[in-house]
């Protein structure tokens, strides 16, 4: 059974625990991977963010993720991620999460995964989290070497061609 696809307006800001090495690595994970920058990742943890800004205050935005999309709606906690994972093109991950039968266990284990998330991170979790942001930049390194290399070839070609104006111009 496959999960609806939910609708989200973006761009999409999210708010996030910078000083969670877990919550930083999953972001870093999602920002190398936002081609499209449907996202503005805000680090809220930090002393000059102005938490009154957006009605509310710190334990709140730090004890779940928060999002909000331009047309001023709010997301928080496993929705957040669901909306994170459709925006960078991790479908398969977000209808996992939004799937009937895993998003009720998510929105329960959720609680828990904050509450030990500084813990976790003393694991090393967030280190597995930075194998993927890496994965995913060396694909984006590797595709735009790609188009390069291809965009040379048809200089080259052209050249030899003697039309390298045109294949520029392209």
């Amino acid at each position: 059974m496959k999960a609806k696809n939910l609708e989200f307006i973006y761009p999409l800001t999210v708010y996030f625990d910078g000083a969670c090495k877990l919550c930083a690595s999953e972001i870093d994970n999602i920002a190398a991977r936002d081609i499209g920058q449907r996202l503005v990742l805000v680090d809220c943890n930090t002393p000059s963010f102005d938490y009154a800004a957006l009605g509310t205050n710190r334990d709140a935005m730090l004890n779940e993720i928060h999002a909000r999309a331009t047309d001023g709606t709010w997301l928080r906690g496993v929705d957040v991620f669901i909306a994170m994972y459709q925006a960078v093109d991790l479908g398969v991950v977000a209808n996992a999460l939004a799937h009937p039968i895993v998003k009720p266990l998510a929105m329960r284990f959720y609680p828990w995964l904050v509450r030990n998330r500084y813990y976790l991170s003393q694991l090393g979790l967030h280190e597995v989290l930075g194998l993927f942001a890496h994965t995913a930049r060396r694909k984006e390194a590797s595709q735009l070497l790609r188009k390069r290399a291809e965009s040379a070839n048809v200089n080259s070609a052209a050249c030899r061609n003697g039309t390298c104006q045109r294949a520029a111009e392209l």
